[in-house]
């Protein structure tokens, strides 16, 4: 199990690296701007799905696995805190 927060700007930033025995992965944006997540540093506004203010996404068992890197950029000028929790087997 790891968790913890990462500050997100308009660059593209690693939220988790790539994890062959994730289970479950949510990642919570907790600031008031916009973020976008995706599978690389390539990742844009206009490509990354959209994660709201103050909401979350989920990746578990019932949703579908996806086990690679999870990066994410800002929709604006200024930092958001976006926060993960994954759970992994043993």
């Amino acid at each position: 199990m790891a968790y913890g927060s990462k500050t997100i700007t308009t660059a593209a930033t690693l939220i988790v690296g790539a994890n062959a025995k994730r289970q479950v992965l949510m990642i919570v944006n907790h600031s008031s701007k916009i973020c976008f997540i995706g599978p690389d540093a390539s990742i844009t506004t206009a490509t990354g799905i959209p994660l709201y203010e103050y909401s979350s996404k989920e990746n578990t068992k019932a949703i579908g696995y996806y086990l690679g890197d999870v990066y994410a950029i800002a929709s604006d000028v200024g930092n958001s805190d976006v926060r993960y929790w994954e759970v992994n087997t043993r």
